[in-house]
């Protein structure tokens, strides 16, 4: 909750934090190695969709996700039926993956050396490649080209937590500090 005071200053009241149980905490340059993905297949990093090679950059992608969720994208980022999906023989995790190589992709060899998987590199090349195939044809797919609605404050700040490389993606510490924030609390005061 929060409220304004007579200046129109926000005032943050009260805050829930909820949906831990899959948390964990996990030291600076750790990676995670797990035999199935973790977490929302909505909101996984590409290594998290593989469950190989979770790390904190795993993190930011998915929050770089609800970024897009909240600022209007939700058309773009959610499935509408899991079951059409399933009868045409497509698993959400190879939806989701299509998409986001799609919009912030193609898979690189940063994303293939983090996950360290022969099997995984094979399947996510794979579809990489099939989806470079359709942003051919629809270059609009991109997020550089439909992330400008947003403002080139937020498509920069997004850009970085939403590279394919995890190792390339902008730190906790950088997305906090984006001159962004700064421009949303402006507008919002205004």
């Amino acid at each position: 909750n929060w409220s304004n005071d007579e200046e129109g200053t926000k005032k943050i009241t009260n805050v829930a934090l909820g949906d831990f149980d899959i948390a964990f905490r996990l030291e600076p340059g750790a990676l995670l190695h797990s035999t199935r993905a973790v977490g929302n297949v909505m909101w996984r990093s590409p290594e998290g969709q593989t469950g190989r090679g979770l790390s904190k950059a795993s993190d930011l992608y998915s929050f770089g996700l609800v970024c897009l969720f909240v600022l209007g994208a939700e058309k773009l980022l959610l499935i509408d039926s899991y079951e059409a999906l399933v009868k045409l023989g497509i698993s959400p995790e190879q939806e989701i993956l299509t998409r986001h190589f799609s919009y912030f992709g193609p898979a690189n060899q940063g994303l293939f050396n983090h996950i360290n998987s022969e099997k995984w590199t094979k399947a996510l090349r794979l579809v990489s490649e099939m989806t470079e195939l359709d942003v051919q044809d629809q270059p609009d797919l991109r997020f550089e080209v439909w992330g400008r609605q947003l403002g080139s404050g937020a498509q920069e700040m997004i850009s970085g937590m939403m590279k394919m490389d995890p190792k390339a993606r902008s730190t906790i510490h950088q997305v906090m500090e984006h001159p962004w924030w700064k421009e949303v609390i402006h507008l919002t005061d205004n």
